[in-house]
């Protein structure tokens, strides 16, 4: 059972479910996911005796 988020019980600043914070939270995950399928594809693209690269 969980405890819905108020703002004396949030650990930080609660984000009320306007458009605009769904929408940003949906631009976000589309860019997360982006991201890990580009990372996907280039690991799956490299040599399996290349080293794992690192980040800077």
């Amino acid at each position: 059972m969980t405890t819905p988020v108020t703002p004396e019980n949030a650990p930080g600043p609660v984000l009320l479910p306007t458009p605009e914070v769904v929408q940003a939270q949906q631009l976000l995950a589309r860019q997360q996911l982006a991201v890990a399928i580009d990372r996907a594809r280039a690991a799956a693209n490299r040599d399996p005796a290349a080293p794992e690269p690192t980040l800077p």
